[in-house]
C-alpha cells in the first residue's frame, strides 16, 4: 500500500499537499493503523515528500483477538441471544489469553462445544452488524429491486439487503466498465469475499495497541468509535482495550461516556 500511495501521488501531484485522513471499519482496525505506522516511518526517514497525515479513525475495529473474540459471546449473552448455560460455559471454560485465529488453540472440548452451539443459535437469523435490524432474505431481493423502481418515495429506513444489492450492482457490465474492472474478462462474477484472497492468520493475531500508541505519540489524533449493536467486533471489547491503551499513555478522561442524541432523540 505504501508503494501504491507513493506512485499514486506521483501520478496526481496536485494532491501531495492535501490533508490525509486514514479511515476504515472492522478489520481496518488492523490495516489502517499499520498503514499509518508505515507512512509515519516514511516521513521520519524521507528527505523529500512526506505524507500530510492529519488523523486516523477506525470503527468497531479488530484490535486484539484475546479481547475482541470473547466480547462477541459476552455480547450475545448480555443481549439474551444465548442461554446462561452457554454464555457462562464460554466465559469460564474458554482460555482466550493465547487465542490464535484459525485454530482452536488451547480450547477445551466444553469450550468448543459451547462456542459451536452459540454460533448455531445466532446463525443466519441475526444481522450481526446490527442485531436489532431485520435480516435479508435473498429470494425476495430481485422482487424488492423491481418494486423499488415503481416506488415514488425513497425509504428512510436501513436497507438490510444492501449487501445482496451491491452484489447485483457491481456485477453489472456497465458498472464494471465504468470502474475499469474485470478488464481480463474473468469467468466468474465479483463477490465481496472469495477463496482466492484471504486474511492472513499471522496478521490477525497482531496486537494493534502498540501501533496505535506509536501513532498517538507522533502527534496524530486517533478516533475509535463503535456502533453499540454490532456483534462482530462489539463495543464491549473495544472499550476495554481503549481503556488499557489510555492507561499505558497516562491519559485521563476528558469527556465521560454518555448517550448519543440526534434531533433530540
Amino acid at each position: 500500500m505504501h508503494v501504491f500511495m507513493m506512485n499514486w501521488y506521483e501520478k496526481f501531484p496536485e494532491f501531495k499537499s492535501r490533508e490525509l485522513f486514514l479511515t476504515g471499519e472492522s478489520y481496518a482496525g488492523h490495516y489502517i493503523p499499520q498503514l499509518a505506522d508505515v507512512l509515519l516511518d516514511h516521513n521520519a526517514h524521507s528527505k523529500g515528500f512526506k505524507f500530510n497525515i492529519k488523523g486516523v479513525a477506525i470503527g468497531n475495529p479488530l484490535l486484539r483477538l484475546d479481547q475482541d473474540v470473547p466480547a462477541i459471546y459476552e455480547f450475545f449473552w448480555s443481549h439474551g441471544m444465548i442461554s446462561d448455560e452457554i454464555g457462562l460455559t464460554i466465559m469460564s471454560d474458554c482460555d482466550f489469553d493465547d487465542y490464535v485465529s484459525g485454530t482452536s488453540h488451547n480450547m477445551t472440548n466444553s469450550c468448543i462445544e459451547a462456542i459451536t452451539e452459540a454460533n448455531k443459535i445466532v446463525g443466519d437469523y441475526i444481522n450481526n452488524y446490527d442485531v436489532i435490524l431485520d435480516v435479508c432474505y435473498p429470494t425476495i431481493v430481485e422482487q424488492e429491486l423491481r418494486l423499488r423502481k415503481m416506488a415514488t418515495k425513497m425509504s428512510v429506513g436501513v436497507d438490510v439487503c444492501m449487501t445482496l444489492e451491491r452484489f447485483f450492482y457491481l456485477n453489472l457490465p456497465e458498472v464494471q466498465k465504468a470502474l475499469h474492472a474485470n478488464r481480463t474478462n474473468l469467468p466468474y462474477g465479483w463477490s465481496m469475499c472469495s477463496g482466492v484472497l484471504n486474511y492472513s492468520d499471522t496478521d490477525s493475531n497482531i496486537n494493534i495497541l502498540p501501533v496505535l500508541k506509536r501513532i498517538i505519540q507522533n502527534g496524530i489524533p486517533v478516533w475509535v468509535f463503535s456502533g453499540d449493536q454490532d456483534s462482530v467486533v462489539p463495543l464491549l471489547g473495544s472499550r476495554t482495550l481503549i481503556r488499557e491503551l489510555a492507561r499505558d499513555l497516562n491519559f485521563e478522561v476528558t469527556v465521560p461516556y454518555g448517550a448519543w442524541f440526534h434531533k433530540q432523540q
